[in-house]
């Protein structure tokens, strides 16, 4: 049996699969909503019941990015997302890397590579601009002012539908770097280990000290 290393702790991963179920009831719900004669129609009853999986997964979603910053700040794990002028140089490599254009797997030197840290760093953001936006278009008469300012309700609609697409490719593109790491990283996210492997030696001590906390 191959040597575990301790990867994720237990709140890394209950956030990780708590937005990834919140995020994944969002898209559908919210594509069912946009056009709900499109693919998605056969998953919901109707309008009324989409609005309000939409509605309760908002929460959820909301509930994770403060649970999971807290964590992130509370533990230290912040740093591991930090990125640095090596992970800006080593941007190119990874990529090579991950089409397997080159075998050469580039020492990023911590737990997370300059592709995961670069989508980490847009994940909170983008999360806060579809709150934003989702808010107004929920409660429209509500927020009418907020909508005047940034443009009228057509633009936050837009905004908000484009925003929802790149939340769709940075999943695709998450369970696409997964799988090119071979299934028992992917098992990790439930087991919170993971086999030994070869660039191992390039993780900071922060990642380990972490983990043993879990």
């Amino acid at each position: 049996m191959a040597n575990m290393e301790a990867r994720h702790t237990l709140a890394v991963r209950f956030f990780h699969w708590w937005d990834a179920v919140s995020i994944l009831a969002l898209i559908f719900s919210g594509f069912y909503i946009h056009n709900p004669y499109g693919f998605f129609r056969w998953m919901f009853y109707d309008m009324d019941a989409a609005r309000k999986i939409h509605f309760i997964f908002m929460y959820c979603v909301i509930a994770g990015l403060v649970g999971r910053l807290y964590y992130a700040f509370a533990s230290g794990d912040y740093k591991n997302f930090a990125m640095g002028p090596k992970d800006m140089a080593n941007m190119l490599k990874l990529m090579l890397y991950y089409l397997f254009i080159t075998d050469e797997e580039p020492d990023w030197g911590g737990k997370y590579n300059p592709g995961q840290k670069g989508m980490y760093a847009v994940f909170a953001p983008l999360l806060l601009i579809q709150i934003y936006t989702g808010m107004i278009l929920m409660w429209p008469g509500t927020f009418s002012s907020w909508a005047l300012w940034l443009g009228g309700i057509k633009w936050i609609r837009e905004v908000h539908y484009i925003v929802a697409w790149v939340f769709v490719y940075c999943v695709a593109a998450h369970v696409y770097l997964d799988l090119t790491e071979g299934i028992p990283n992917i098992v990790g996210m439930f087991t919170g280990t993971r086999p030994v492997k070869v660039h191992h030696r390039h993780e900071s001590p922060l990642v380990h000290r972490e983990a043993v906390k879990g």
